[in-house]
């Protein structure tokens, strides 16, 4: 697949809010995009002020990519279409969606972060696949660094 990776708009928002997951993750949190969206610029900011993208390939909006910026460090969050989980492409989806943050933000840190709820399973298990490490637990989440040297 070719993926593209578009700022969020309200029409991919709307059909984003309206995934529905089999498993723990029920839903994605999309509504701080609508409460951030600015009628005039069209321009919308996800949780946290985070810059969100939509995924597309072709006419197929593939899933959501959002990077935020901690102490210098970059941080993604990410949701897979419910289309397209169980199909093999959560490994190339994660490593493109890495690499257009690396791209886009001229990011050059060490390592690239994520936390993901210690109840989703599935997803810790790929990111696992794709080479990030556990680095930390909380009582709900597992905090996880990608290596740039991978």
């Amino acid at each position: 697949m070719e993926y593209k990776f578009e700022p969020m708009r309200l029409d991919y928002a709307n059909e984003i809010a309206s995934w529905r997951y089999i498993g723990f993750m029920k839903e994605i949190f999309m509504k701080p995009y609508f409460d951030n969206y600015n009628t005039e610029s069209k321009e919308m900011k996800g949780p946290g002020n985070c810059d969100g993208y939509a995924v597309v390939d072709k006419d197929n909006l593939i899933g959501l990519f959002e990077y935020y910026f901690k102490a210098g460090f970059m941080e993604i969050g990410l949701a897979l279409n419910p289309k397209f989980v169980g199909n093999g492409m959560s490994k190339d989806f994660i490593l493109k969606g890495i690499a257009f943050g690396i791209k886009q933000y001229n990011y050059q840190k060490e390592a690239i972060l994520l936390s993901v709820d210690k109840e989703n399973k599935s997803a810790y298990k790929a990111y696992l696949k794709v080479g990030f490490v556990e680095y930390n637990r909380t009582e709900d989440e597992i905090e996880m660094k990608y290596f740039l040297s991978n």
